[in-house]
């Protein structure tokens, strides 16, 4: 009887401790917060400099208690210089302002991703993944959502030059010296540097002083009479980092030579016949200037006209020129006078570079 009484004591005590587990996971559930869903974009593309704002989710906003924070764990703790890291540079950067409801993301207080630092040799991530991470104790709720932010390179401009084109290009004559000077949109900085990406591979020829690109004087062929292109990339580089970049192509060529006349290329000898006499009155074809290289030949204009030294406006149309040739025609006429009319022809070459030169037809009655 005593050991039927223990077996119904035991039996009891088993049954009140499996009620109060049962009551501690009730109590479990009831606590444990629920999971929200934050309307976030899951990525977001700037280019540095770019200052940009991403609005909170209103489901977040519209709670009084809400807790806000964010989370660069994902990202590696990169090394950035003597004394920060990645993820400190992160935290400057991008920042929640509860007031306005919105995330602001400073690209400028970072780096372009993807790009290898010239001092350290360091690469940096193809992105930075930034958590935000929202919770509530009066509604019982966590929220969290990562973004994925990528930040490219402003793009450098050559000042003179088209900007519109996705390769800057630059002609220059052997024996001419210009330099081309960098331009950017950013603020230059203390901790900011001008550099050359390609450096080591188009060799010491080409090099930047500042952000002014030159170039030595035994650049491109050694005997001047072929062409030579180098691409060059600079880049201003921030801790080293390149943050703006363009791709730069300079193609050194020949002298030009234009004029009306002749020219032996296998004794560089140049025959002038740009003083002509012909008779009032009469038509005219003169013969094409020449232009060598020839491959540079694109197309002609005359300019301007001078009679006698004095501007002279061809209001009869008496002057003309083949574009395509440079070949100066005067068609037969009586409107013009006796005297020394000096034609200017400017030709353009393919290059986009510009050369003039002088025809003077003298008229006298025969």
């Amino acid at each position: 009887m005593k050991n039927s009484k223990n077996y119904v004591k035991l039996i009891i005590m088993v049954l009140f401790s499996l009620s109060l587990i049962a009551c501690s996971s009730d109590d479990d559930e009831l606590v444990q917060p629920k999971q929200i869903e934050m309307e976030l974009p899951s990525s977001l593309s700037m280019i540095y400099g770019e200052k940009k704002e991403i609005s909170l989710p209103s489901n977040v906003l519209e709670v009084s208690d809400i807790e806000l924070n964010l989370d660069f764990s994902q990202n590696e703790n990169i090394k950035i210089n003597n004394t920060e890291f990645l993820r400190d540079k992160l935290s400057q950067a991008i920042t929640i302002n509860k007031e306005s409801g919105k995330i602001i993301l400073n690209s400028d207080l970072l780096y372009a991703n993807g790009v290898v630092s010239a001092i350290s040799g360091i690469r940096l991530p193809e992105s930075y993944k930034i958590t935000i991470n929202a919770n509530s104790d009066k509604q019982n709720f966590k929220g969290s959502n990562t973004i994925e932010v990528k930040i490219s390179p402003a793009k450098l401009t050559i000042k003179g030059l088209d900007d519109k084109s996705i390769i800057s290009v630059a002609y220059v004559i052997y024996g001419d010296k210009t330099n081309f000077e960098l331009e950017s949109s950013l603020n230059v900085g203390a901790d900011m540097s001008w550099g050359i990406e390609n450096q080591s591979a188009i060799g010491k020829e080409i090099f930047i002083n500042t952000n002014i690109i030159k170039y030595t004087d035994n650049a491109g062929d050694p005997d001047k009479k072929a062409e030579k292109t180098y691409d060059v990339n600079p880049a201003l580089l921030k801790d080293g980092f390149p943050i703006a970049t363009t791709t730069f192509r300079v193609i050194f060529i020949p002298k030009i030579k234009f004029f009306f006349g002749t020219y032996y290329p296998e004794y560089d000898l140049t025959i002038l016949t740009n003083n002509l006499h012909i008779g009032l009155s009469n038509g005219y074809i003169s013969a094409a200037p020449i232009l060598s290289p020839e491959i540079y030949k694109s197309s002609f204009v005359i300019t301007e006209i001078k009679k006698d030294g004095q501007f002279f406006t061809d209001v009869e149309k008496v002057f003309s020129i083949n574009d395509k040739t440079g070949s100066i025609s005067v068609k037969k006429n009586t409107a013009l006078t006796e005297g020394a009319y000096e034609i200017t022809v400017k030709a353009i070459t393919t290059t986009g570079l510009e050369f003039f030169t002088t025809l003077t037809l003298n008229m006298s009655k025969l």
